[in-house]
């Protein structure tokens, strides 16, 4: 996973980038807890160059979208394509979390 953040005060976006794993759960770890600390209401997962996710990968945007349940901000996952917007799709993931082109 290569990740960029920017935080603009009311949204807190996170880039993700390459291949999103097993051996990426650390960091994305701290990812989310760096969201939740930033305070913000609106959090985006940017993934129009996200190239592969693995069933690891789709745990952590799980345990991303609790913790913005619990901790009072809201998950959306933007520009996913091709093999990831697949796997969103067929995972169902857009009952658990919104969505967007």
């Amino acid at each position: 996973m290569n990740l960029r953040t920017e935080c603009n005060g009311t949204q807190y976006t996170a880039f993700i980038s390459g291949q999103l794993q097993y051996q990426d759960n650390g960091a994305f770890r701290t990812l989310v807890d760096d969201m939740t600390e930033a305070n913000v209401k609106n959090c985006v997962f940017e993934l129009s160059d996200l190239t592969s996710i693995d069933s690891a990968g789709l745990g952590m945007l799980v345990i991303a979208s609790d913790a913005g349940k619990k901790n009072g901000w809201a998950l959306t996952l933007s520009g996913a394509k091709g093999q990831v917007r697949k796997i969103l799709e067929l995972s169902r993931f857009d009952q658990l979390m919104t969505i967007t082109d």
